[in-house]
């Protein structure tokens, strides 16, 4: 029996890019690419950053051209004007028409409604001080209140976490399914990956907001609004990309 591979191909393309919670990063190269980075190639504002983007850019490059002999494209080949004028506008109607979809359009309204309640600490601060009393009542033990302080974190970085994302990957689904290049073929659109990724991290902040709601009655008006929002999205998603849900992300849904 051959050797498993210890790659993944492709598996970072459809991820929620939260390495630290994924169960995949030693068979990730893009976490093996980056795990070893060192304080100062992570650092923008120093030079050892920039240099390792050069470095890691070269070598895409490099796989590109490679890439590109082997299908018989020459990409060195210069671009007349009138090609260019086309791409551009070919660019112009694809960033207009994401931006102005009624998808986009929800991810705002939702980010509008999340992230004030992120940024401002005093409903989780108000529920721990709650806790604390119920502790020194006896009402609660000592595990309970851990437990409870835990989950309420956790649902907060959860929504935190996925706040921009799902914009970010709905905005590559749109744009996928508006390029006429990704018709050429009978391959598994990369728009239903997007889709699909973004959708579950809908899946995933919806159940956090609720968790939170149980846990937090204070948050009842932003909780119960954002699910609405996100309910909505994540339906309009479905029907939007109805293939979506079939995709199989490398790895993932193997």
């Amino acid at each position: 029996m051959a050797a498993q591979q210890k790659f993944i191909p492709g598996i970072y393309n459809y991820c929620d890019r939260w390495c630290e919670r994924c169960t995949f990063t030693s068979r990730c190269r893009s976490y093996e690419s980056t795990s070893k980075l060192s304080p100062e190639q992570l650092d923008i504002n120093n030079k050892a950053f920039w240099d390792n983007i050069s470095s890691n850019f070269s070598k895409a490059m490099e796989l590109l051209h490679k890439a590109a002999k082997e299908h018989g494209i020459d990409l060195d080949k210069v671009m007349t004007r009138e090609e260019e004028q086309e791409y551009e506008r070919r660019e112009s109607f694809l960033k207009k028409a994401t931006e102005n979809h009624e998808l986009i359009i929800l991810c705002r309204k939702y980010e509008k409604t999340a992230k004030p309640f992120l940024k401002k600490n005093e409903e989780f601060v108000d529920k721990t001080k709650e806790l604390a009393s119920e502790l020194d009542m006896g009402l609660k033990t000592e595990e309970q209140v851990v437990r409870s302080v835990a989950n309420i974190r956790d649902c907060l970085e959860i929504i935190q976490w996925y706040l921009f994302f799902i914009e970010a990957k709905l905005q590559r689904a749109l744009h996928g399914k508006l390029d006429w290049l990704e018709e050429e073929n009978d391959f598994p659109k990369d728009s239903d990956g997007s889709a699909k990724i973004s959708i579950i991290a809908i899946e995933r902040s919806m159940n956090a907001w609720m968790n939170l709601y149980e846990s937090m009655p204070s948050s009842e008006d932003v909780a119960l609004h954002s699910l609405s929002v996100l309910s909505q999205l994540k339906q309009k998603s479905l029907d939007e990309f109805p293939n979506a849900m079939r995709f199989k992300r490398p790895g993932f849904d193997d």
